[in-house]
């Protein structure tokens, strides 16, 4: 919210900070962020939004870029985004992506730094394999919460090496980004309107509901798999959260995942492709 890399000024500031606030009031008390997200604008409207609820019912989630990723840089990084955010804890604090110059083991001895003040309550990975939150997990005191790799429909690289089921078995969460928006090269429609996928305007009819939630609840149906969405809309956030009115067969499941028709084994953004770290 508030831009993309940078911040933007043309958006509606309050619009954002009221689906923030409908968010909350209806139910989802898990908010995910990062420094860079329109230029740490976006931190800032949550930390406006927050202010009229109980901070300790509410689960903030926010990231540390690769630029960022050396002891001093790790700690001044925090404490700017909890400037930004005007709380003085962060619930999940994600390495956002790797760095291949950078020392995994300097970055947890600033992780660990954190935890012991009490600055952060939780560390995250973020568009990693098995094998890097292993080397984590070798020098964090506390072990890795949560994982938040690419995950829907189409990109699948989490679920073809592993990650997904690895997480389960270690009773690590496995948090999606982008589960909705399926915008990648050679995709006809990335939101999937009636008549791009036969397959989801079946499903949809079927259970009366919309292919936006068919896509979203394929996801929450599976067992410590759970989703992340950006909407400065009300009725789109209430379209994800009735999504609880309804369950997909194991059938139409299965049908789902092995035979819809676009389907990736490496991790990709809107304008690359890029193999987990």
């Amino acid at each position: 919210m508030g831009g993309d890399v940078k911040a933007n000024n043309g958006y509606d500031d309050q619009e954002n900070i009221d689906a923030i606030v409908y968010a909350l009031e209806n139910g989802i008390n898990h908010i995910d962020t990062s420094e860079s997200y329109s230029g740490g604008k976006c931190e800032k409207l949550i930390g406006k939004a927050i202010k009229r609820f109980d901070r300790h019912q509410i689960f903030i989630a926010t990231k540390v870029r690769e630029w960022n990723l050396t002891y001093d840089k790790i700690i001044f990084a925090c404490n700017e985004s909890l400037k930004r955010l005007q709380t003085d804890y962060i619930d999940l604090y994600y390495i956002h992506k790797q760095n291949d110059k950078s020392d995994i083991k300097e970055i947890c001895k600033a992780l660990n730094y954190l935890l012991e003040q009490g600055l952060i309550k939780d560390v995250g990975l973020s568009n990693v394999k098995v094998n890097t939150i292993k080397k984590y997990n070798k020098y964090l005191n506390k072990k890795i919460y949560a994982v938040q790799n690419q995950y829907n429909l189409i990109c699948r690289e989490s679920q073809k090496k592993g990650v997904i089921d690895y997480c389960k078995k270690n009773k690590i969460k496995f948090i999606c980004w982008r589960p909705i928006l399926l915008s990648y090269p050679g995709v006809k429609n990335p939101k999937y309107e009636t008549g791009t996928y036969p397959l989801l305007d079946y499903m949809a009819k079927k259970y009366n509901v919309t292919n936006v939630q068919i896509v979203a609840k394929w996801l929450l149906q599976q067992e410590n798999v759970y989703i992340i969405f950006k909407s400065n809309n009300c009725e789109h956030i209430k379209e994800i959260l009735d999504t609880d009115k309804f369950l997909i067969s194991d059938d139409d499941w299965k049908k789902l995942d092995k035979e819809f028709p676009i389907q990736f084994d490496v991790g990709c953004s809107s304008n690359e492709f890029y193999e987990l770290s």
